[in-house]
């Protein structure tokens, strides 16, 4: 059984790795926020310039420790596919790249929870049935063809 857990969770640590850096795109820390994707964030929601701005600040501050996090998690999915690979022990490896994964949770869900104020409930409601795949900022994907 054990067997079957480190697959699923090397599948989980790869998925969010793919995923993380879509849902903290929106952090541009004060560079220019005109990026298309900015733009059809704050029109989906309805968002004013002025709660733009804080949601840019959040982000921010929170910045330093999203790009730590990030890099430590690389590393650490890096060294565990390796030992993976080479037939090593995987068991310490798997519980680091878990243990990242819920700081970078964590961190996501503080980010979240400093926005709330921001927005009003409408906002809030329409933010929380955005895609769990971190395509929150971006806006529906193109269908073929169209």
């Amino acid at each position: 059984m054990p067997s079957f857990r480190i697959p699923r969770l090397i599948a989980l640590a790869l998925v969010t790795a793919l995923v993380l850096p879509v849902a903290y795109a929106s952090a541009d820390g004060g560079q220019g926020g005109d990026r298309p994707g900015h733009q059809n964030f704050q029109q989906r929601l309805g968002l004013t310039d002025q709660q733009m701005t804080a949601i840019r600040e959040i982000h921010a501050r929170h910045a330093d420790q999203q790009k730590q996090l990030w890099q430590s998690l690389r590393q650490a999915q890096a060294d565990l596919r390796q030992q993976a690979l080479n037939g090593g022990d995987v068991t310490a490896k798997t519980a680091e790249v878990t243990a990242l994964l819920g700081q970078m949770t964590q961190l996501r869900a503080t980010t979240l929870q400093e926005m709330s104020p921001i927005l009003t409930q409408q906002q809030r409601d329409a933010m929380a049935k955005f895609s769990p795949h971190g395509h929150w900022h971006r806006g529906p994907r193109p269908t073929q063809g169209s």
